[in-house]
């Protein structure tokens, strides 16, 4: 059996939830120290996390520490209104193996715990941020994150705080039969890499189905990424690795060849690229090319939107916007409009825009006019301080944004959503709209 990393999910500095005299940070603290005191009775090798450190600092600690094979857990407590009550499981979504870890987890606690409400195991993609859980994407090993109870709840608190122990034995059984079943796996499988039309002599390796390159060779295309904390490392073997598909940000095209097992690396100038990262400007693409792009993905993704791509090109021109940065932040956030997330096709939200009253269930407009007329307005309050130009104001955050703080896509991670590589996903779409990779 691997080791097993437990993280208490909020550092000292932010109490997470604040509920019914106490706090989110502080309860997944004390649960994780007695599920701590568990796996060391049973003599399961364990790490905790340092509680000092925030998640980007969490996710560093966890890939500098682990090996193949380890497994990592974060524990938390939801809230909501005080009327909903349970435990769920979160996995990377389309991962059938992590969402079979999950349900052994959840199982595990609910066996321990019988009076707990089962919420389920779900996908990452589910959860406000749409994009993923960076805990379940980006720490290198298998990672989970567990939602406890609703700590607002006064009877999943009160079952907390009396059967704790009850809590902490459930997770410990879940997270030694997991860690038990994850041996299977003693290492990365390695990849083969080619620039170009190149092979490369060395090897990259595969982790949780994302490709790394040594971080030597990413020096030698010209990338200083000892300057660039923000890009991601791995530690594995003695050779520091970096997650491939980060490299876009670079003009780098990246993309994985499944029956070679190659990830290629294509270094070609792409002078049209230049400044399309900028919100405020012109699209490079036409209707036609919008509309074969989208469909290449989704066949029916214009069966209840016709005339979306012309619609991104009208409303983005009035306001001065890139349409091809506001065509694929909709392509990204409603997975080429299929919707399979938390916003439903009927609100015509097309880039998970919120309401101005908190509804969990995000913004809802009248048709899908008006959806990208707010998508393009909230855009260009991110993006620049002009007016806007077509008038009523439809995006309902409009005035909540500080205006002209995000004139790059890169700068709309952690702002728009909290994913920190948001500019980086949007880009990758970008790419292969231009015909990159």
């Amino acid at each position: 059996m691997g080791r097993i990393i437990i993280s208490a999910g909020h550092d000292l500095r932010d109490p997470g939830a604040v509920a019914l005299g106490t706090t989110e940070s502080k309860e997944m603290r004390l649960t994780r120290d007695l599920i701590a005191k568990e796996l060391k009775a049973r003599g399961a090798e364990f790490l905790s996390v340092p509680d000092y450190l925030s998640l980007t600092g969490t996710i560093r600690w966890i890939n500098a520490n682990s090996v193949p094979g380890d497994v990592a857990i974060d524990l938390h407590g939801n809230a909501f209104n005080g009327s909903i009550r349970g435990a769920e499981a979160f996995y990377i979504a389309s991962n059938t193996q992590r969402q079979q870890d999950a349900q052994i987890l959840l199982n595990a606690l609910l066996k321990a715990v019988p009076g707990l409400p089962s919420r389920g195991v779900k996908p990452d993609t589910v959860t406000v941020y749409r994009s993923g859980l960076a805990f379940c994407r980006r720490v290198a090993i298998a990672s989970l994150l567990i939602e406890l109870c609703f700590i607002d709840n006064r009877e999943d608190l009160k079952l907390l705080q009396t059967y704790r122990d009850r809590f902490a034995k459930g997770i410990a059984d879940g997270l030694i039969d997991w860690s038990s079943s994850s041996q299977k796996q003693r290492g990365f499988p390695l990849i083969n890499i080619r620039i170009k039309d190149n092979n490369y002599d060395e090897k990259g390796v595969l982790i949780n189905g994302n490709s790394y390159i040594p971080s030597d060779l990413v020096e030698l295309l010209g990338i200083k990424v000892a300057s660039l904390p923000e890009i991601r490392q791995v530690s594995y073997g003695n050779i520091v690795y970096i997650k491939a598909i980060e490299l876009q940000k670079f003009d780098i095209a990246v993309f994985w060849e499944n029956q070679t097992r190659t990830v290629v690396l294509n270094l070609r100038p792409r002078t049209e690229l230049s400044g399309s990262e900028q919100i405020m400007g012109l699209g490079n693409t036409t209707a036609t090319e919008l509309t074969n792009f989208i469909e290449s993905h989704n066949q029916q993704a214009l069966a209840k939107f016709p005339n979306l791509p012309e619609l991104y090109i009208q409303e983005s021109e009035i306001e001065g916007v890139n349409h091809d940065i506001a065509f694929c932040q909709m392509c990204l956030h409603t997975n080429y409009l299929r919707f399979d997330g938390q916003i439903k096709p009927d609100q015509n939200n097309f880039c998970g825009l919120g309401s101005a009253n908190g509804n969990p269930s995000g913004a809802s407009f009248p048709d899908p006019k008006t959806g990208v007329t707010a998508q393009i307005q909230h855009l260009k309050a991110y993006a620049s301080n002009d007016m806007i130009k077509q008038q009523p104001i439809v995006d309902p955050r409009f005035d909540f944004v500080p205006r002209g703080v995000a004139p790059s896509i890169y700068d709309l991670g952690r702002r728009w959503i909290a994913d920190p590589q948001y500019g980086d996903k949007i880009k990758s779409i970008m790419m292969r709209l231009y015909g990159v990779f």
